[in-house]
């Protein structure tokens, strides 16, 4: 043969490899979608249509027979990655198989790694099941959904309902929650050797089905250490919050004003203490020097001495008085309060309310683990399956229930029935039953799920299925105004501390900000992935905390409806929110009963509460934020101590409440209700 000959013979080898790496790529991109790349290539490279289905299947490339593949020399591991996920991607059994094994591998893993590693069962599972019904495959995917669905049943219940009702391809695309995990990544958290154990097994496996799926679908954080012995499977639920890791640590970066406002109760209650202060002062001084006259005029020594000693005696009283009241003026306040400057404008309390607030403020007491509330139940006896909320005065003079026939009923603790006299007060501890006055509210078509009576008291804001807010005069007793804007059901509305604001948590994944003198919404807050079920106003008003489904919190900035903060660790969804007294932490319930508490500064969870078993369904704190009650559908209110510890001081090595972990707890004190869930609980 000659040079010629061999020239040209390499030539057309290397023209059939171009030749057929171009059909493979082409093939890829057609497989995968990509029109407009595949049409430029075809255009450019002069690949015919039917060239294209004479491409080497996986199944001869597997056998070694006739392979287009082996005249490619160093391009053969591009057409053998290609030509493999082509193939892969249309053969339903990889899905299924493939997660039987890598479930398998992690139910089987070390307890020490288990608990990581079955964390990325779940999404793998719904993006496994998605792309088969997406597909048309709905044999595999029902195969699928029933041979492992019930390994997700405790956590993922909701979800798993809303996709086992997915049966054809078009269900894909109009599912809210198959759109939740199609749009977005879902966040786990893995220490480093468990990330490279399931990497590892991936591979060595050959499940590239599987490893796409973890590569397109999940964000995997990767932490340092080891796993911690002391995590269950609720600590490492994934969540879905739509930002990647990094964006959301980015995102809780912002700074924000969570100090009080200077025209908050607590600071002017600060400021009336100071000024009380130098008054007690200035008639100190002036009777000091008035004794010292007298003295000066008395003429035994044994008498003067005996009146001064009398008087240091009394001075003494007098400033051990003053340093103890100076020490805790304002028992919500435990800290130096921050004062920043709100951005809302902010009405003022009526005058009454104002002087009230102020008087129960004087008289509050500091609460502590050591120095616990008492807890005083209000029962609703025959309201089983009808009573849906409840909510009291500050004062305790009127009640609230919101009912499943729509009627809201509000009860007058402090007047008499008609027909009746009263000449002494109302016993409250007195066991023989009397009348109360009730006034029933109609207007709703639909059941009440939330009440919430004003700062003032003067009004009562009530939320119902029927997708209407109503605001309700206490001293009328009638209907003031019904607010437009919802299209769905509102699950829960609550007043700002101010008043004049109000905002609602709806089925619509929307929640709104009103003002009432307005029947329209002033702000519409947008980001949350399923419906929102709860809100709570920041202690200066200028922010607004809500709980969702899609098992997030979220905090928004009032004065520009923007979101601020996201937090993600519950593993079930949010029931109940409350912000601290003092502004700086944010407390949250889930439908799994853990309580966590969030710092705002750090954007961090601080503390993890244990102990209920279902629904927690309200939250309050009490002592200046050092203590937290809480009620749930377990038939208990519990008092829980969030006070975190001070930083350590130099030299002084820190403990684990002092490291920066998360403070786990158990509750301080359990008050059982007779076998009655606690709907509302309140610190009065």
């Amino acid at each position: 043969m000659s040079a010629l000959d061999t020239a040209a013979g390499a030539s057309g080898e290397d023209a059939t490899a171009s030749e057929a790496l171009d059909r493979v790529v082409l093939r890829y991109l057609q497989r995968r979608g990509y029109k407009n790349a595949a049409g430029v290539l075809r255009t450019e490279a002069r690949v015919h249509e039917h060239a294209i289905n004479d491409t080497v299947s996986a199944e001869s490339f597997a056998k070694g027979g006739m392979s287009v593949v082996h005249a490619m020399g160093a391009d053969a591991a591009i057409s053998d990655h290609l030509l493999y996920y082509a193939e892969a991607e249309a053969d339903p059994r990889g899905l299924v198989d493939g997660y039987g094994a890598l479930r398998d591998w992690a139910q089987n893993s070390l307890d020490m790694y288990k608990n990581e590693l079955v964390r990325v069962l779940f999404p793998m599972f719904a993006h496994c099941f998605l792309d088969l019904v997406k597909k048309g495959h709905l044999d595999e995917a029902r195969e699928l959904y029933t041979k492992y669905h019930v390994d997700h049943m405790r956590l993922y219940g909701d979800d798993l309902a809303a996709l086992s009702a997915l049966s054809e391809p078009e269900h894909v695309l109009s599912d809210p929650v198959a759109r939740k995990y199609l749009d977005s990544k879902a966040s786990a958290t893995m220490t480093n050797y468990s990330f490279e154990l399931l990497v590892k097994f991936l591979h060595a496996q050959n499940l590239m089905s599987m490893l796409s799926v973890l590569n397109a679908h999940l964000c995997v954080k990767v932490e340092q250490g080891e796993p911690s012995p002391f995590e269950d499977e609720r600590d490492g639920a994934v969540v879905i919050t739509g930002r990647t890791p990094e964006a959301q640590r980015k995102f809780n970066s912002i700074k924000g004003r969570w100090g009080l406002v200077d025209s908050c109760l607590e600071i002017e209650r600060l400021r009336q203490h100071k000024r009380e202060t130098k008054e007690k002062e200035k008639a100190a001084a002036a009777k000091a020097r008035e004794e010292a006259k007298k003295s000066k005029k008395q003429k035994k020594d044994d008498d003067a001495a005996d009146g001064g000693e009398e008087g240091a005696e009394d001075d003494m009283d007098e400033d051990g008085e003053q340093a103890t009241d100076a020490e805790y003026p304002v028992a919500m306040l435990e800290d130096p309060p921050n004062i920043t400057k709100g951005k809302v404008p902010l009405p003022t309390l009526d005058y009454d309310a104002h002087v009230a607030a102020l008087e129960d403020l004087r008289f509050r007491i500091k609460l502590s683990p050591e120095t616990l509330p008492t807890v005083c139940f209000f029962t609703f006896t025959h309201a089983h399956g009808l009573l849906c909320c409840a909510d009291a005065t500050a004062d305790v003079k009127h009640i609230a229930g919101g009912f499943a026939d729509s009627v809201v009923r509000v009860w007058h603790l402090a007047e008499t029935a008609p027909g009746e006299e009263r000449t002494e007060p109302v016993e409250r501890d007195k066991k023989s039953p009397r009348t109360i006055p009730m006034t029933e509210f109609i207007g709703h078509a639909a059941p009440v799920h939330q009440v919430s009576f004003s700062p003032c008291g003067q009004f009562l804001l009530t939320a119902s299925r029927d997708c209407q807010v109503r605001v309700w005069s206490m001293e009328l007793k009638i209907c003031l105004c019904a607010y437009e804007g919802h299209f769905h059901p509102v699950w829960d509305v609550q007043w700002s501390p101010f008043a004049h604001y109000f905002a609602t948590a709806c089925h619509d994944r929307i929640v709104r900000v009103y003002a009432m003198d307005k029947s329209f919404p002033r702000r519409m807050m947008v980001g949350h992935l399923s419906n929102v079920d709860c809100v709570a106003w920041h202690p200066n008003a200028n922010y607004i905390a809500s709980g969702s489904a899609d098992r997030t919190v979220r905090v928004w900035d009032v004065n520009d409806g923007e979101c601020v903060r996201v937090f993600a660790g519950h593993s079930a969804g949010i029931r109940s929110l409350v912000f601290a007294p003092d502004g700086r932490t944010l407390a949250s319930a889930a439908d799994d009963g853990r309580i966590h508490v969030w710092d705002l500064t750090k954007a961090t969870c601080v503390i993890s509460l244990k102990g209920h078993v279902g629904p927690v369904y309200s939250l309050d704190y009490a002592g200046g934020g050092g203590l937290l009650t809480s009620g749930g559908a377990d038939d208990t209110v519990r008092v829980w101590d969030v006070s975190t510890p001070p930083p350590p001081a130099e030299g002084v090595a820190e403990d684990d409440e002092a490291s920066g972990k998360v403070i786990k707890r158990v509750p301080l004190k359990t008050f059982p209700t007779k076998k009655h869930p606690s709907i509302q609980g309140q610190v009065l």
